[in-house]
Formats: C-alpha cells, structure tokens, sequence
C-alpha cells in the first residue's frame, strides 16, 4: 500500500521516484488522482479509477514520467539518451545555458571591444598610441594554467556529485525503512492500528522533505496522512507545531509501537519482538534525517567557489589579448564565446548538483 502512496510524493526527490517504479505493481485506489510538479525534479499527472484489488505494471507509469529537463523517463530508459542531433540542437532551450548568460554576454562583448580596439591601433591609431592599443598577453600563460583549471573543473564537479549521491543512497535508505516498517504492520498488527502506523509512515517522506526545504506546507501533509486517518487530526497538529517535523513523526510512531513492549497478551507470538523491530527501523529513520541535515548544513566552502569563479573570470578576460594577434579578429569573440560555455556551464552545472 505503501507504494501507491510514494507516487503521491513525487515531488520529494527525482530519482527516489525512478527507483520506486522499478519495484512491483502499484495498486491504485478508485478515484486516486496524482498531479504534480517542481523545480529540479521529476513531474507527473496520472489519474485512475481502478479498484484497489487491480494492480498495473510500473513500467507503463514511465510514460508519465519526465526529469527536470522535460525528458521523458522511458526515453532515458530505453535508449540511453542516443539522439545526438536533438541533443544537439536543444542548447539554446537549456536550463544551464539561462543561467550563465549574462557571464557570456559580458567576457564576449570584453573580447569584441579588446579585438576591435587593437585592430583599430594597428591601421588607424597614431603612433603615439601604439602602447595601448597593440598591448597584447603571451599564449603560455594561458597554457601554463590550463592544465590547473581542468583539475579545479574535474574536483568541482566530483565534489558536487558525491554530495548528490550521498543524498541519493540516503533517499534510498529511506525508501527501504518505510517499506519493512509498513510490511511489519500490515502483517503483525490490527487494521486500526496499522492505519496509524502507515499514516505517519506516508507522512515521514514528506516532512521530511519540507524540512529540508524550509517548508511547511500544511494541506500537503493533509494531503497524505489523512488517506488512511480522514479524522485524525490532533497527531497533524503535534507535527506542524514543532520545529523538526521528520523527528516528531518518528517520535510519534515510537510512542504507538510502544505499548508493543508489554503486550503479552498472545502465547502465540510476542510482540516484544516486533517492538524490538519497530525501534530499530525508526532508529534507522532518524538517522536519516540526520545524515540529510549534514549534507544541507555542510555545503561547498563559498571561498572555494568564489575563487573558481573569479579565476575562470581572469582567464577569460585575458583571453583575447592572448588570441587577437594569434588569429583572425572576427574568430576571437567566438572563441572567447565557446570557452565561456565550457567554464562557465560546467562550474554551473556542479552548483545545480550540490
């Protein structure tokens, strides 16, 4: 049941989504309706009125499915991104590319008036300003550096990348716990109280993320927990009220697993055990919720950052004193135009990772 509920929380994180369609059947509910979208992440809109007892295949869901760049799952899926030519011809729509391009358009207007006033110099300045305007940079300096840069991009970006994956395998960590709680519910325990369980069990992911956020969005954890408790609205109130919201719904499923403890009613099965259980999987939850408050909390030094970008900024200020008198002065602002591209899209594609 759990599982038709994570395709609700679509928009907590991209690839959370992927990894869950990939499981087993999803069973929809008569008139569960999901429509959702964010910035950054996957969107989708599906709808069904299937009876809860039918089942469809996960992979008809990846039709619904896109990424932050409007490409369709299934497409990644099924072949691995080949369309070159598309690929190709989609920079101009690109995200990375609205982000870098006021940068662009002032390193290539530098390299355009750097170009225009030495080529001026040479044919119809006077002598007299031959200093200023035949003022030119030697290539090795360039080359010199060059080789530095291409560490700082690689060491960028894998730094930006491993903070993205940490939080990827803790999503899938997640994932997992919510699934072997709501297993041990649905199997060890009475329906109202396995609806409880699974109510804050739905809820987690989604405070979870609002808290990372900065969000408190209340009618989308209305949303969510009041799919299998309509009526139960004091425990959403303890939830919004307090200042970590993640931590206060494992707090809350401590506090109703444990009457478990004591629970020897049944010769047949101790449910001492199953509490055993229950705490270790919620132990696991919080330690969730930490590990992703460390990757929010600890980012990239900014000093590091500043300094990546100032020297790409030198680099390419200087550029065209090193290239005019190197090549055609038509081709040194496109040259500038292209190496701006590279620099500046790769550093700004290792921000949008971390």
């Amino acid at each position: 049941m759990l599982l038709y509920l994570a395709l609700l929380l679509c928009n907590t994180m991209p690839t959370a989504q992927a990894f869950l369609l990939q499981a087993r059947p999803i069973l929809i509910p008569v008139g569960f309706k999901v429509s959702c979208s964010f910035s950054g992440g996957i969107r989708m809109s599906a709808s069904s009125n299937r009876p809860l007892s039918k089942a469809i295949d996960p992979s008809k869901l990846l039709n619904g499915l896109y990424t932050d760049d409007d490409v369709l799952i299934s497409d990644l899926t099924s072949r691995s991104r080949a369309n070159w030519a598309k690929d190709l011809l989609s920079v101009a729509s690109s995200r990375v590319l609205a982000r870098i391009s006021q940068r662009m358009t002032i390193t290539t207007a530098w390299a355009a008036y750097v170009t225009a006033l030495i080529t001026w110099g040479d044919y119809l300045a006077p002598p007299s300003w031959g200093s200023f305007t035949q003022f030119t940079v030697p290539g090795w300096p360039h080359e010199l550096v060059g080789a530095f840069l291409s560490i700082l991009l690689v060491f960028r970006t894998d730094q930006a990348y491993d903070r993205f994956w940490e939080g990827r395998k803790q999503w899938s960590s997640l994932n997992s716990q919510c699934r072997s709680i709501s297993r041990l519910v649905l199997s060890n325990l009475p329906i109202g109280m396995a609806q409880e369980f699974l109510s804050l069990v739905a809820l987690f992911p989604v405070a979870l993320k609002q808290h990372l956020r900065g969000d408190r969005n209340e009618r989308e954890l209305a949303a969510v927990f009041h799919l299998f408790q309509p009526k139960n609205v004091k425990t959403l109130e303890i939830v919004l009220e307090s200042k970590n919201m993640p931590m206060t719904v494992v707090w809350c499923m401590s506090q109703l697993s444990a009457p478990l403890r004591k629970n020897r009613a049944s010769r047949i099965f101790n449910y001492e055990v199953l509490w055993e259980e229950m705490e270790e999987k919620l132990s696991e939850l919080a330690d969730i919720v930490s590990q992703c408050e460390k990757i929010k909390c600890t980012p990239l030094p900014l000093s590091y950052s500043r300094h990546t970008s100032r020297f790409f900024s030198l680099f390419l200020f200087s550029l065209p004193l090193a290239l005019v008198k190197e090549t055609s002065p038509l081709l040194v602002p496109t040259i500038v135009l292209t190496t701006s591209w590279v620099l500046f899209a790769t550093e700004e594609i290792g921000h949008i990772i971390e």
